[in-house]
């Protein structure tokens, strides 16, 4: 089981010696901004900050404002160049991993939306997976206002491909879908997952266990699962992330011995 934190440059900086000794994976995340996919300085900190890190490193790729399966065409291609990009940085600054949103029109309100999301994207991502296939980068796919865990796992099974796994959010199981997040872990059995908390509206963001999530069903739940990531995206201090990280991870330790 490892354990990380997703977060950016400045916070890194700020909590350096910590992250180097204590973590095993960093989440990079400041390639969600569009500025930065073209900000060469960042990458060559990064590289320089990073050289001594004897842990994994994952990019959290750009989302805002892309649609890949958007009906334009032209749409579709600025979210492919951007994800290209993140890939190409991905490979430069030393990760094998690629967190990605999924793009889920929760407005739709069209009867068959979650067999069209599924069929666009896997016309999508079966075209990008060919461009990278030898980058060696695993794009990790992340729910947001996806509703139905059962169409997000077929997307994975049906691309069928260890460099389309998942990403699983936790707080966003729980804030945006009616779907509690231990039935989307039980669909999903992957080994990625974000852990925040939340009252069930907002995205807050919280430490886990400051708000409604039953980690007690949830450790349960992910006790199932093999060779597991838990990356902390709360906003509060790396040590007690950490430290609420490593008391899931004794309840999911102790759940899988039972």
């Amino acid at each position: 089981m490892k354990l990380g934190i997703g977060s950016y440059k400045e916070l890194f900086l700020n909590n350096l010696d910590f992250c180097l000794k204590h973590l095993d994976v960093l989440e990079l995340q400041d390639f969600v901004m569009p500025s930065n996919l073209e900000n060469t300085s960042i990458i060559q900190d990064y590289k320089r900050i990073l050289a001594d890190f004897a842990g994994e490193i994952t990019l959290h790729g750009p989302y805002i404002n892309l649609v890949p399966t958007s009906l334009d065409y032209r749409v579709r291609a600025v979210a492919e160049l951007r994800y290209l990009q993140a890939v190409a940085i991905a490979g430069e600054i030393g990760a094998s991993k690629m967190v990605v949103h999924s793009y889920y029109d929760q407005k739709s309100g069209y009867s068959g939306y979650d067999e069209a999301w599924l069929r666009d994207n896997l016309e999508f991502w079966s075209g990008f997976l060919k461009k990278i296939q030898c980058s060696g980068i695993a794009i990790m796919f992340e729910n947001c206002h996806d509703q139905r865990p059962a169409t997000f796992a077929r997307l994975i099974s049906e691309l069928n491909t260890p460099y389309f796994t998942s990403c699983l959010d936790v707080g966003h199981c729980h804030c945006l879908s009616a779907i509690k997040p231990e039935a989307w872990i039980a669909a999903i059995k992957g080994r990625y997952f974000h852990i925040t908390d939340n009252d069930g509206i907002d995205d807050s963001h919280l430490v886990a266990g400051q708000g409604s999530i039953d980690f007690e069903n949830v450790s349960r739940a992910l006790a199932a699962c093999q060779e597991i990531y838990l990356i902390s995206e709360a906003q509060a201090d790396f040590e007690l992330q950490l430290n609420v990280l490593n008391r899931l991870k004794g309840m999911i330790v102790s759940s899988a011995s039972r």
